[in-house]
């Protein structure tokens, strides 16, 4: 039985065209050490789905991998609280390298509060 704090598959963006797609069409929103494109994603279940890039300029791979599981966390655990049926992008700059986990989550939280603002929570 899947857990509702999961991260499965399902809410993942996996291919590159699917970034693509999000990165060429999206809505853009910046927060701190983050950018956030968003775009719906017109699927039936009404599905909100994460992808992140972080790039090999914003440091070794051990601060790479902490930021991407610090952002899976916040989405995981938040993902009730976002709107539905949308494809998010989240793009690390360069000073996530040194963002702790308090900077992260208040980037995360004003991303959320702008989408709230763009796409109506059904």
């Amino acid at each position: 039985m899947p857990s509702a704090f999961s991260f499965p598959k399902e809410v993942r963006l996996r291919r590159r065209s699917e970034f693509l797609r999000v990165q060429d069409k999206g809505h853009k929103i910046t927060a701190d050490c983050l950018l956030c494109l968003v775009l719906p994603n017109g699927r039936a279940d009404g599905v909100t789905r994460l992808g992140l890039t972080v790039s090999t300029k914003v440091g070794p791979s051990v601060v790479r991998n902490r930021i991407r599981r610090r952002l899976r966390e916040l989405f995981r655990v938040r993902k009730a609280t976002l709107p539905k049926g949308l494809d998010m992008v989240f793009i690390a700059r360069s000073s996530a390298a040194t963002a702790d986990f308090a900077r992260l989550s208040k980037a995360y939280e004003r991303c959320e509060r702008e989408l709230e603002k763009k796409f109506k929570a059904s």
